[in-house]
């Protein structure tokens, strides 16, 4: 599957992800992911991140990975661009805020 998606933020905030598969190639840029499943045709946001490198992050290494994968992780969605940290830990926030993603939950 590709394409896009627009996930918003609490505030009301869009941002528009790209959807990959699991078994993308990444490049050594910043941004915000998330994990995701589909549905009946419904996005579900398991855990949504931010990364200085998506090459670096969103590897199977990742400490949410497998945990994603039991709860149904189809695939993950991307932006790219947010050179500032600030910036996308503020994007991280608001979509975590809004979405109540099951493994960004403090336990």
């Amino acid at each position: 599957m590709s394409g896009t998606h627009i996930w918003y933020g609490e505030n009301g905030t869009p941002y528009e992800y790209r959807v990959y598969g699991l078994d993308s190639r990444w490049n050594d840029v910043p941004g915000n992911y998330i994990f995701a499943k589909m549905l009946s045709g419904v996005w579900y946001p398991l855990y949504i991140g931010e990364t200085g490198s998506f090459k670096e992050r969103l590897v199977e290494s990742h400490e949410k990975w497998e945990e994603a994968i039991r709860h149904g992780m189809t695939h993950i969605h991307a932006h790219s661009g947010g050179q500032v940290y600030d910036t996308r830990r503020y994007e991280e926030w608001n979509l975590i805020r809004k979405h109540n993603p099951p493994l960004n939950l403090k336990s």
